[in-house]
């Protein structure tokens, strides 16, 4: 049975002591063991593993949107200068984690679970607070010897389990550990209970509701008490009547908070449970049953679930009738101007599609989601070169993008601009953890670029440089 995971890497935590294998008494925990930077390297080196192992979600709005929760909460957590990467994943089991470097991810079933944005916003502020209050390095500088073999079989584990195939993961965290786990326990319990109260404090600054992380935690409880099976030292956040209870006394302390339905939540939501329906008939006609018109925050969001659902199903004429109600009902809300441009590049009418995405980018200047769009329209319009000059600015805001690289490989790919294809794809295999490969497509770029010296020192420095992250020992 597939299990819920929550905050991995404070599992990690707790059982790395038991491998603990000739590492320097550091004295005090709070001196790291790795600098801010090798800790962000570390992170991203992990991420590239986790990319090469389980399926991330690529939808821009979604993208977009997880972005903005997380960093709303950071500028309101301990972090200094939040340098967060942060990715979706494609599973509707609920999920979330965080690892150091400020990496954090989000299952798609978070988001079809909680009732709430403010439900979501809990199980992020509390994985927030595991990276400000660095329990991984905390526990990491504790052990006194440390087996790097066995934390890479872990790491690869973890990355299994956390796209959901709890049998697969487990098998491997069997043959790398099996002592020691329950006497690390309340030490990780320590730890959750931290990250509950300062993840709090992060909910209560940034204007959510504090009285979500209870509620959503009995949710858990309900989730975990139909895994009675599972070990307790594979659930990485132990959820009990005691977490409740202390998280439900902090939030009657905190000021009484005035509830609202968040629209973007909602949107998400629906976004989301369109798209997760194997057949997109069984999405219109879940939508359908849903869609009873009305203004309600709710209401609206069933209808554009409803017209994202027909647009699947190819029922276009029905999918931009919906969406001219919500229109008319909020003619500000780009997010509908959006779903009309999808709607429209999913009819192959790329010129009415064009002119909607540029109209949303006068208004809202590199938007990333129209931005996206605009060059997938442009792609399937037989204009790479224009979809390639959107990207090329995008791509020095979000290097670590592997879709946007992904995208700009097939816009100069078909714009002929060979040497820059073939970089992208590089990076595209190398945030992948592919990197042989990822290596094969720098040089295949550089042999392209002899001519343009500038550029080919720029390629042969970019392939030094993942040759030494891809090396990084720990």
């Amino acid at each position: 049975m597939k299990r819920v995971f929550l905050s991995a890497i404070i599992w990690l935590a707790g059982v790395l002591p038991a491998m603990a294998n000739d590492l320097p008494d550091l004295g005090d925990p709070s001196v790291a063991l790795l600098s801010a930077d090798q800790e962000h390297r570390l992170g991203r080196a992990w991420l590239r593993q986790l990319r090469g192992t389980v399926p991330l979600l690529t939808d821009p709005l979604v993208q977009e949107y997880a972005e903005h929760l997380v960093y709303r909460l950071a500028s309101h957590s301990d972090l200094e200068e939040p340098d967060l990467a942060i990715v979706v994943v494609n599973a509707r089991e609920i999920n979330a984690f965080a690892v150091p470097g400020g990496v954090i991810g989000l299952n798609a079933g978070l988001f079809l679970n909680a009732g709430t944005e403010d439900e979501v916003a809990a199980v992020v502020a509390h994985e927030i607070a595991h990276v400000s209050q660095h329990h991984f390095l905390r526990r990491y500088a504790d052990a006194q010897r440390m087996n790097r073999a066995v934390l890479a079989a872990m790491l690869a584990s973890l990355a299994v389990a956390i796209a959901g195939e709890a049998d697969a993961g487990m098998a491997g965290l069997a043959a790398t550990q099996a002592a020691a786990i329950q006497q690390q326990l309340a030490y990780s319990r320590h730890h959750e209970r931290e990250a509950d109260r300062v993840g709090m404090q992060t909910l209560q600054e940034a204007g959510m509701d504090p009285t979500a992380m209870p509620r959503f935690f009995e949710k858990m409880l309900r989730e975990q008490s139909s895994l009675s099976n599972a070990p307790e030292f594979m659930l990485t956040h132990p959820v009990t009547e005691s977490r409740i209870s202390d998280s439900r006394a902090r939030a009657l302390q905190a000021p009484p908070h005035r509830l609202t339905a968040s629209r973007y939540f909602h949107l998400i939501r629906a976004r989301l449970l369109a798209g997760f329906y194997r057949e997109p008939g069984d999405a219109v006609n879940y939508f359908v049953h849903q869609d009873h018109g009305g203004a309600t925050v709710i209401q609206h969001a069933n209808a554009y679930g409803l017209a994202i659902a027909y647009t699947r199903n190819k029922q276009f004429r029905q999918a931009l009738a919906v969406i001219e109600r919500l229109q008319q009902a909020a003619p500000d809300e780009q997010w509908y101007r959006l779903a009309r441009a999808e709607t429209l590049l999913a009819m192959e009418d790329y010129e009415r599609a064009i002119r909607e995405l540029r109209a949303i980018l006068e208004v809202m200047p590199g938007n990333y989601t129209a931005s996206i769009i605009l060059a997938r329209t442009q792609l399937a319009a037989g204009a790479p070169g224009e979809a390639a000059d959107l990207l090329t600015p995008l791509l020095e805001k979000r290097p670590w993008d592997a879709s946007l690289w992904q995208l700009a490989a097939d816009a100069w790919g078909k714009s002929e601009r060979l040497a820059q294809a073939h970089h992208a794809r590089a990076e595209v295999l190398f945030l992948h953890g592919s990197n042989d490969k990822a290596y094969d497509q720098m040089r295949y770029a550089m042999k392209l670029s002899k001519q343009n010296f500038a550029r080919h020192s720029r390629l042969k420095a970019r392939l030094r440089e993942m040759e030494a992250l891809a090396e990084e020992d720990f």
